[in-house]
Parts: structure tokens; C-alpha cells; sequence
């Protein structure tokens, strides 16, 4: 069997012999009206398309055939005004309204279990909901706030309520000190709060102050004693004076202090140690600024601020010690123990002058 799709049942043409007309295939509904003439560059309309599909053609009367008129779509505008506060304007994929970002206020309103950037953080967490924000949660912080006590005497956490001031109450405080210092308890002034951030700065600063005025009033009075033409020697710059003037006012403010509250502590007074440092440190205040005085080369002068300075500090001191020395134990032993006060804070300003600016005369 021949499978040759192309083999058809009539016999092959003989060479020479006329061979039929062609004669389009019947395709059934559809037959061409040639009434109907169609110019090569006539424009199918839908007319066209309708007569089509029921097999029959529609005339159409050469160019001048009017066009199907087009279907007009008219938009009118809405009446419904958008509220002034929305607006149609952004980029695609950007929220409606912004995501309020974390500690701000909006933040705090949505986590409401959240603290807010004012509230404090201080001590544990509060049962995993966090500490609620604005006053009750500073109240909260306060309340959940470790207990200094706890900690043993060589953990640092044991001693941080001790630095906790800022640069305004330490010179709040050092004000009172040196301009104000007979205005009573100094202790009542802080209300109960001393601080060892204020005496270690006030101590430490007068440790350099000292030996940088002390050098340079030691180089002036050199320079004034020098003859011309003459043989005066070499200046040179005493660097013992630093370590002399870090174990004066160290040792002042921390043995002395150290000593009285051993003192106090056998009498019963209840004045804490770090009380006494605060009051000690912050009384040598007022040898700062007659350090600078004293540079000048007048004798007198010199003792006259430093003994200003010893008098001021040393009225400080007894009056923020007295109301507590009177409600111990002391007594009569109490006038003893005024004196004996009295006598080391005199030591400490004759100390001063005589190790800082004393010059032997040439």
C-alpha cells in the first residue's frame, strides 16, 4: 500500500495533453458577492464583519461612505470632595500613613506596655511587660532600683549613688562651699545626698593648681633676685612638688576624714563615711583661687588669702560637723574633738604655704 499523501487516483498528465482549469475548493456558507467591490485600500469595518457572519457581504458605495461613528465615553467630575488632611499623592509601595519609629511619641502610644524616651530604666524589668511610660513609669524605675547594700564592698554597682550628680549640682555645691560656707549643715544642704564625684575633682585639681602655681612663683622670685653680670645659678623646676602636693590634699581629705569618722562612729554619731569625705572634699575648694593670688611677689599678700582660705574652709567644716558631733555621745569630749579639727585644717594651710610659696631669700 502506497502511503504517499501527495498520490492522487487519476492518472498522471501526458506530456503536450491540455490540462484543466483550476477550480476553487466549496467552502460551504461562505460565498463572494462580486457585487460588492472592495478597492485594495478600502477600510474593513465592522459593517463588514457583521454582514459576514451571516454570508452576505453589504454593498458599500465607493470612497465617499461615511466612517462609523466612534463611541464618545464622557467623565464627569466627582462632587465628593477628599477632606483637606488626605492626600492622593506618593509612591507605590510606601504606606498610607508613616510607621512611627521607635521611642517616639507615636511609638510610645501604640506600645503602650513600652517605656517612653523619658521613662527610666533603671534596676530589673518589670515581670516581662516592661515598665509603663511618663511619671508612673519613673515611679516604677525608682521603685525597681537595686539596692546599693546588697552588692559586696568590693563591687563598684555598691557605690555608684555616690557619683550620681550632674556638672550643675556640683557647682551648686561648690558654691556653697566657698561663697556660702556659713550657711549652716552643708549635709542638710545636699539633703542627704553626698557625692565623692565633686571632692575627688576639687582635690585633684588642686593637686595640680598648687604645683604649677607653686613653680611659677618660684620662678618669678628667681628672675627678680638675679643680678646682672653676677653668678645666680640655675632654675630648675621641682617635680617632687606634684607627689608632695598629691599626699598633702589626698591625705588630707582621705585619712583625716577617714580618722574623724572612726572618731564619730565610737561616739555614736551615725554620720557615714562617704558624709565626711564630701564635706572634707569639698572644703579645699577654697584654696583654688588663692593659689593664683599667691603667684604674686608680695609676702603679705600671700598670708592674707591663705590664711582667708584656712579661715572660710575651716568655718565650713565645723559648721556642717557640729549639729551631728552634738547629738552623739561626745559630750564633753566633744571640745577636744573641735580642736582637734581646728588644728589639722590650720596644719593643712600652713602646709601649703610654707611648701608651695615659701622662697629662701638670696
Amino acid at each position: 500500500m502506497d502511503n504517499n499523501p501527495f498520490a492522487t487516483s487519476s492518472p498522471p498528465p501526458v506530456f503536450g495533453e491540455q490540462t484543466p482549469a483550476y477550480s476553487p475548493p466549496n467552502t460551504g456558507a461562505w460565498q463572494r458577492n462580486d457585487s460588492v467591490p472592495l478597492e485594495d485600500d478600502e477600510p474593513f469595518t465592522t459593517a463588514h464583519l457583521a454582514a459576514a457572519n451571516e454570508a452576505v457581504v453589504p454593498a458599500v458605495s465607493g470612497r465617499s461612505a461615511a466612517a462609523p461613528s466612534h463611541t464618545t465615553l464622557d467623565f464627569t467630575e466627582s462632587t465628593t470632595a477628599l477632606p483637606s488632611s488626605q492626600s492622593l499623592s506618593g509612591k507605590v509601595g510606601q504606606p498610607a500613613s508613616p510607621v512611627p519609629r521607635i521611642g517616639s511619641a507615636a511609638d510610645t502610644r501604640l506600645l503602650s506596655s513600652s517605656p517612653g524616651p523619658s521613662a527610666r530604666l533603671d534596676g530589673g524589668s518589670g515581670g516581662g511587660g516592661g515598665l509603663p511610660s511618663g511619671n508612673a513609669g519613673g515611679a516604677a524605675g525608682r521603685a525597681l532600683e537595686e539596692d546599693p547594700s546588697k552588692f559586696a564592698f568590693y563591687n563598684i554597682k555598691r557605690y555608684r549613688g555616690l557619683f550620681n550628680v550632674d556638672t550643675s549640682d556640683v557647682l551648686a555645691r561648690l558654691m556653697h562651699a566657698v561663697l556660702l560656707f556659713f550657711r549652716g549643715d552643708f549635709l542638710e544642704y545636699v539633703d542627704g545626698n553626698p557625692d565623692l564625684y565633686g571632692p575627688f575633682w576639687v582635690a585633684s585639681t588642686l593637686i595640680f593648681v598648687t604645683a604649677a602655681t607653686g613653680t611659677l612663683a618660684s620662678y618669678i622670685d628667681w628672675v627678680r633676685h638675679a643680678t646682672p653680670g653676677e653668678e645666680h645659678g640655675s632654675w630648675t623646676y621641682d617635680v617632687d612638688k606634684v607627689g608632695g602636693s598629691f599626699a598633702l590634699f589626698y591625705g588630707y581629705v582621705g585619712l583625716v576624714g577617714l580618722a574623724l569618722w572612726g572618731v564619730l562612729k565610737w561616739f555614736k554619731a551615725g554620720l557615714s563615711l562617704a558624709s565626711i569625705w564630701c564635706i572634707y572634699g569639698y572644703s579645699v575648694a577654697a584654696f583654688i583661687p588663692i593659689c593664683f593670688v599667691c603667684v604674686v611677689p608680695v609676702e603679705i599678700a600671700r598670708w592674707a588669702v591663705v590664711a582667708a582660705a584656712t579661715l572660710t574652709s575651716g568655718t565650713f567644716i565645723l559648721l556642717s560637723m557640729r549639729k551631728h558631733i552634738q547629738d552623739s555621745d561626745a559630750g564633753a569630749k566633744a571640745l577636744p574633738l573641735y580642736g582637734t579639727i581646728i588644728a589639722l585644717h590650720a596644719g593643712l594651710g600652713l602646709a601649703l604655704k610654707f611648701y608651695f610659696f615659701a622662697f629662701p631669700t638670696l
